[in-house]
């Protein structure tokens, strides 16, 4: 229970509602297995002006492992996924040249908020492991109601915000 509330709180702060108007979360549903039916999260996109840069900062600075190169023509499909968990969610890496993309990738960024976020169980050594590789944070971990979060540039357009959960 204690995870849905904390997890409904920082929804509501990442919908711009306040925290304290949150409604209590439902009990949590059975974990969904491989072998019952139910939405799963698969894949998520993340914008980027620079795939090949893109790919070195998600793997090199942050510690992803590329799981799909693929170019057919002027298409390339570029996805990341946590080391040891090729068969997990995957993050794709997508090219911004879209008008849409563009203006959507853009506004995240100036209003200050995160592109995508990552959970980490060990904030502090994160920081300093991704700071030590040269990525610049635009806010250091910082406690908040029942988590400690901080967020970061991805060279490539994005603010990306780093969770660990108290």
């Amino acid at each position: 229970m204690r995870t849905s509330l904390v997890l409904a709180v920082i929804l509501a702060g990442a919908c711009g509602a306040s925290p304290k108007h949150a409604e209590p979360a439902a009990a949590p549903a059975p974990p969904q297995t491989a072998h019952r039916d139910g939405l799963r999260i698969k894949l998520t996109t993340i914008y980027v002006d620079d795939l090949d840069k893109a790919l070195r900062f998600y793997t090199d600075v942050l510690g992803f492992a590329k799981k799909d190169d693929v170019t057919n023509g002027g298409y390339r499909w570029l996805t990341v996924s946590s080391p040891g968990d090729a068969d997990g969610s995957a993050l794709q890496l997508a090219p911004s040249a879209d008008p849409s993309a563009k203006a959507y990738q853009q506004a995240l960024f100036q209003q200050n908020r995160p592109a995508t976020m990552f959970y980490t169980s060990d904030l502090k050594r994160d920081y300093e492991r991704i700071k030590a590789k040269g990525a610049e944070f635009t806010m250091p971990p910082t406690d908040i109601t029942y988590a400690t979060i901080a967020m970061l540039k991805d060279t490539c357009g994005n603010l990306i915000q780093l969770t660990q959960l108290q």
